[in-house]
């Protein structure tokens, strides 16, 4: 993983399996994929590091961050995003050239969380995805929103130092109160 910059979180809960992280808000460089969860990944990466390599309006070559995440937008079609680098602002990010590319403001939100290593297809997502939501259904807490995929390492790391992990968005103000 390295010393990659990552978004700002604190682990706000641990439980048996995962824990609730209140993420805060950030940045995000954005793209919509058409296709299914395996065969995207490839079209997203080319854009999204075509953007921070230098295909933007001031030609800047940013420097990696993770997770790169991905969650299902529609039918047949997934967003991805690149987290951006906490010194850039909305006023002094550049603007992306390709127009399938757009800066996107992450607000903040609180998600249950669980790691895996190991190949990340499909299967092996949705199988770690329903897990976590038969978890949380067994804990009693509400689900607010859509699956998130998050990967840390790129396609040479071996997959069994892979971190990996299912981002499921919750209520948890809702969940303390009950």
């Amino acid at each position: 993983m390295g010393n990659y910059e990552q978004p700002d979180y604190s682990v706000v809960a641990e439980r048996d399996g995962y824990e609730i992280r209140r993420y805060g808000s950030y940045l995000a460089a954005e793209t919509i994929v058409r296709g299914d969860f395996d065969s995207t990944g490839n079209v997203a990466f080319r854009r999204l590091a075509g953007f921070i390599f230098g295909r933007n309006s001031d030609e800047l070559r940013m420097s990696m961050t993770v997770p790169v995440t991905r969650e299902q937008s529609g039918p047949d079609e997934y967003r991805y995003r690149f987290v951006m680098e906490k010194s850039y602002s909305e006023s002094d990010l550049p603007r992306p050239i390709d127009g399938s590319v757009e800066i996107v403001r992450v607000h903040e939100d609180h998600f249950a969380v669980a790691r895996y290593r190991g190949r990340r297809n499909e299967r092996r997502y949705r199988q770690v995805e329903m897990d976590l939501l038969q978890i949380l259904r067994r804990d009693g807490i509400k689900v607010a929103g859509a699956s998130v995929s998050a990967v840390y390492n790129g396609p040479l790391t071996p997959p069994v130092l892979r971190r990996n992990e299912v981002l499921v968005p919750i209520c948890w103000e809702h969940a303390q109160q009950d």
